[in-house]
This record gives C-alpha cells, sequence and structure tokens, in this order.
C-alpha cells in the first residue's frame, strides 16, 4: 500500500506543542517526514515543520512546567546551563504549607478564591485558609470558592471560551478565566521567587511546559493553551506535552537508586526493543492507564487507548467520610461540614496526613482527632452519648474503633480497609487489560502520581501482580512535573500513539 499523508492527525501533533496550524502554509512543507507512516501504522512524531520555533524555545535561559492538576498543582523549573550539566537538577517550589494541621507538601490545592466581583483573590492553601475565614465571620456568601475544578474538561468533549464552572454554592463563573488564574499565580510566584533570590529572568526568558492528560480531546488542549495565553504566556514559548510522555522521560533519566520497586536492578527504560510496559498515573481525582511498548529506534509506541476509572485517593476519603456516617449520620455530617468549615478542612487535612503515613506492616492503633463541632452537632441533634453510640455498633466491636475525648482511634486494619474497594477496582482493571492479546506480555508497571507514594497502594500493586517488575520513582508526585521540564529541554518526543480511529 501506498504511504498516506494524514494533515489532520500531522495538525494535531503539532498543536501539542504550540504550533498553531492554521496561520500558516509553511507547516505542510515537510510533508515528505510523514510519508513513512501508513495506513493503520502507528504515528505520532514533532515533525521538523518549523524548526526556527522550537530553536527559540530552547534557547530560553530557563525551562519552566506547570503540573494543573486536579486536586493538587505546582510547578518546577530548571536553567539552561544547569540541564546541559545535570538534567536532573531541577527545582521546585520549596515547600506549600498549609494554615492549619502543619500540612506541607510540593504542590498546593487546586482551589481558586474569587470576590463577589469575580476578581481574582488567592489560590491553593491561601485560598481554602481565607475561605474558612470569611465563613467563620459568615463573609463567605458572596465569594466564588472552587476545587479540583481541572475534571470539569475531562468530563467535556467539546470546550468553548463562554463555558461556566460552579463553584461549592452553585454560583458560575467563566471557565477560561479560572484555568487563566491558576496557570498566571503558579506563573507569577515562579517570577518572584526567582526575583527573590537575585535571578534577573523575565517571563520572555522562560519557556514554558504544560503536561495534558493522554486521553484528552484537541479541543481540551487548545482550551488550555488559550488559558495560558491568558495567563500572560505567548504561543511561542509555550509547549504541551503528555502526562505519561512526562513521567515517561523522568524516570528514563532517574539513576535504579531513586526507584522503590520489586526489584529495581536497573534503570527504568533500560530494556531491549519490543519490551511493553504500562504507566499508571494514580492522582487525587483521576488515574489514567497508558501502555507501550519499546521500539528499535528508541521510541515507544502506545498500544492501547489511554483509560481512567474511579481508582483514585478521593475514593480514600469517601470510604472514611462514609464510615463517618455510619456513626452519626448523613445528615449531621452535611450540617457539621455547611456550618463548621474551618474544623472540617482540619478534619480532611488530618486524614491527608494519615493517608501518607499509613504503612502495610503498620500494627499500632490510628488516632484522628474528631472534631468537637462535629461531636457537639451529633449529639445535640440526636440527644445521644457519641462514644456509648460507636461502643454499641456491631461493625466496630472487639475495640476495633473507641472513641476518647476528641480522639477516634481504630485499629490499623480498619483503616488500611479504606484503601480496599479502589485497591480492588485498579487491579481488575490492569487484569482486564491484561488480558487482551497484545498486552498479555506487559513486563513493567510504573507508578506515578501522588497516590502511588501511598506503601499501601505500593504493596497492592506488587502482591497482585508478582510476577511483573512494579516500580515507583521515590517522587512519585512530581514525575510528570520534572519530566515536562526535561521534554521542555529536549523538545522532541519519545512516545507514540495511535491515531484516532484506529483504535
Amino acid at each position: 500500500m501506498s504511504p498516506v499523508f494524514n494533515l489532520n492527525l500531522y495538525r494535531h501533533r503539532l498543536s501539542t506543542i504550540g504550533i498553531d496550524t492554521h496561520q500558516s502554509a509553511s507547516y505542510v512543507v515537510s510533508i515528505s517526514l510523514v510519508t513513512e507512516c501508513k495506513m493503520g501504522a502507528t504515528c505520532r512524531r514533532i515533525l521538523s515543520t518549523d524548526s526556527k520555533k522550537m530553536a527559540d524555545k530552547k534557547d530560553k535561559l530557563l525551562t519552566a512546567a506547570i503540573d494543573f492538576g486536579t486536586t493538587y498543582s505546582g510547578y518546577a523549573f530548571s536553567f539552561e546551563y544547569d540541564y546541559k550539566v545535570d538534567p536532573l537538577k531541577i527545582s521546585t517550589n520549596p515547600l506549600w504549607v498549609a494554615g492549619s494541621r502543619g500540612l506541607v507538601s510540593l504542590k498546593a490545592p487546586t482551589c481558586v478564591l474569587l470576590s463577589p466581583k469575580q476578581e481574582f483573590i488567592t489560590f491553593g492553601y491561601e485560598a481554602e485558609d481565607l475561605y474558612v475565614e470569611l465563613a467563620l465571620d459568615e463573609n463567605h456568601y458572596d465569594h466564588y470558592f472552587f476545587k479540583g475544578f481541572k475534571i470539569f474538561i475531562d468530563e467535556k468533549g467539546q470546550l468553548s471560551k463562554s463555558m461556566l464552572i460552579r463553584d461549592d454554592k452553585g454560583k458560575e463563573a467563566p471557565a477560561l478565566d479560572l484555568f487563566a488564574h491558576v496557570i498566571r499565580y503558579l506563573k507569577n510566584h515562579l517570577l518572584s521567587a526567582l526575583d527573590a533570590k537575585g535571578a534577573t529572568i523575565k517571563n520572555k526568558d522562560i519557556h514554558w511546559v504544560l503536561p495534558v492528560p493522554a486521553l484528552w480531546t484537541g479541543s481540551a488542549k487548545q482550551f488550555m493553551r488559550e488559558a495560558a495565553n491568558k495567563a500572560g504566556i505567548l504561543t511561542e514559548q509555550l509547549t504541551l506535552c503528555l502526562e505519561p510522555e512526562a513521567a515517561a522521560l523522568y524516570c528514563q533519566h532517574i539513576p535504579s537508586t531513586k526507584l522503590i520497586g520489586s526489584p529495581v536492578t536497573r534503570p527504568f527504560l533500560s530494556f531491549s526493543a519490543g519490551a511493553k510496559f504500562m504507566i499508571i498515573d494514580l492522582g487525587g481525582k483521576t488515574v489514567d492507564i497508558s501502555i507501550y511498548q519499546k521500539q528499535s529506534n528508541g521510541t515507544y509506541k502506545e498500544l492501547h487507548r489511554p483509560t481512567r476509572g474511579p481508582w483514585r485517593g478521593t475514593e480514600v476519603d469517601g470510604a472514611f467520610h462514609q464510615m463517618i456516617i455510619k456513626i452519626v449520620g448523613a445528615s449531621c455530617f452535611q450540617k457539621f461540614k455547611d456550618d463548621f468549615k474551618a474544623d472540617d478542612l482540619d478534619f480532611h487535612r488530618e486524614l491527608e496526613t494519615k493517608k501518607r503515613n499509613i504503612k502495610p506492616e503498620s500494627n499500632s492503633k490510628t488516632t484522628i482527632k474528631l472534631p468537637i463541632s462535629l461531636v457537639t452537632t451529633f449529639e445535640e441533634e440526636t440527644g445521644e452519648n457519641i462514644r456509648e453510640v460507636i461502643q454499641q455498633m456491631q461493625l466496630y466491636n472487639a475495640n476495633k474503633m473507641t472513641f476518647h475525648t476528641d480522639k477516634l482511634r481504630m485499629e490499623t486494619d480498619l483503616f488500611k480497609e479504606l484503601f480496599r474497594e479502589p485497591i480492588n477496582m485498579l487491579v481488575e482493571h490492569i487484569q482486564q487489560l491484561t488480558t487482551e492479546d497484545n498486552l498479555s506480555d506487559v513486563s513493567t508497571i510504573l507508578m506515578v502520581g501522588g497516590l502511588s507514594e501511598s506503601c499501601i497502594m505500593q504493596d497492592a500493586i506488587m502482591k497482585a501482580f508478582p510476577a511483573k517488575r512494579v516500580i515507583v520513582p521515590v517522587d512519585a508526585g512530581l514525575a510528570v512535573l520534572k519530566g515536562a521540564v526535561l521534554f521542555g529541554h529536549q523538545s522532541n518526543t519519545i512516545l507514540e500513539s495511535n491515531p484516532p480511529g484506529l483504535l
């Protein structure tokens, strides 16, 4: 069969790196470069159609990536001269600190607080804390508070600039503005941090990279690009890359000493041509799975369309909330959440800390502080004593759960049970994927994303697939972010995917 040129696919691939294929006829001058692709064959290569634009990006003094996550967001960067000496010399914001519970992280919650006039106030932990302060004075009703709204893009097929997103009280604001607010905040935060260190770096000196999910449509990618433009990042200094692409690139660079696994005796992606591997990106509200095969030319071909499912970190939160609801009732718990937002936020942050620290071998009891406002609300609403109610519950007999003063104490096995449902669903989905003819010999599973740092999740996947090599970078939650920085420096692709309609 004669080689076939797919112009739409060609334009789609160029669009992922920030090249507007509808403004210049020069983007079709390299048709000969894609004639090697045959109908039904795999093709997703960055074509050197506009070498000047790509060279301009690589000539920037600094490359910075913004990981706009559904649950958490952050940035990372490295200077061009540092990259040439040590590609892994990548910096992140030292710490984002919550105003309560001492919770710290290398990313901040994807939260935005707007004024009653829809003017941007703040982002992240600051947005959560200030919103709580407003609620304590009952001044929050006219404000807009948005959290975890990236899922909006995932749920929409086609996007437009006029689309609206609802906040926690049902009030609406333009989606494009919200995304631009987050990108602008993180951009300005980085510039301010560099300025504080005496680095004379301006926005025009930076090549910005935004990683996006592999299953996003062209419309979603264009939406993100327009949000970046609105945030002050010009198209000519912007590149989009795929999240699994970034994760694989990062793990290809890090030494085996920075990997956790079963077993880890060599660097990731060091295996021979033909080897197949799976990337599981475990996030707070989304879990994406991509599968690739190493090619003889060093690239990695996509073997299956990316999949997504409800095996996320918030499922653990939901299981814990259901446990509390069994004690106090749904109406009481909702009243607590509505009337005591500060205590509810502290409750959530403490749960986050416990989720991170629990280990498979843990035997001691898990203690979580139960907000006194929740206890008081329950006892006032029902006239019952919460300690006696817990003691009488058949589900938590034999002292598996007890209540003392303001402390809820439970056997570790009971807390681990919160992970059971998302683990079972994830394992079942992986098993289903690997029963397909061309995926039965997938040899390696790479776990990235914040939830992949959970020892409980790591242990579960390793035990479920003992014949496979399961590996996790020690900073799994930053794998995509740091990989995006590397991608920006290299400005080429290591992964290939199937054109639309071939699977």
